[in-house]
């Protein structure tokens, strides 16, 4: 009987210090599994800001578009008339 208690004994110990390693290990993975999701969440918040960002860019970008369109527009007006008047102040010259 002594051998029995003995055996069941020293195997319930091995169990409880599985059970116990197991606890850690457990608690190992939620630490790391918290930290992921911190890191994802923070990634996901990086991505919104960097999305936003572009968006931004994009808009300036097509603003400055715009923009260069109207100099250009503008500057072939002035060209125009600097031509106008070259043609005129020739015509007066020859006069």
């Amino acid at each position: 009987m002594v051998i029995k208690k003995s055996a069941l004994s020293a195997a319930i110990k091995d169990l409880e210090s599985e059970i116990n390693d197991l606890n850690r290990q457990r608690a190992s993975l939620k630490s790391s599994i918290g930290k992921a999701s911190e890191n994802i969440s923070e990634t996901r918040r990086k991505e919104a800001m960097l999305q936003k960002l572009m968006s931004q860019l994009a808009d300036k970008e097509a603003q400055l578009a715009r923009k260069k369109k109207e100099m250009e527009t503008r500057s072939d007006k002035i060209t125009d008339k600097l031509s106008k008047m070259s043609k005129i102040k020739s015509e007066m010259k020859d006069i």
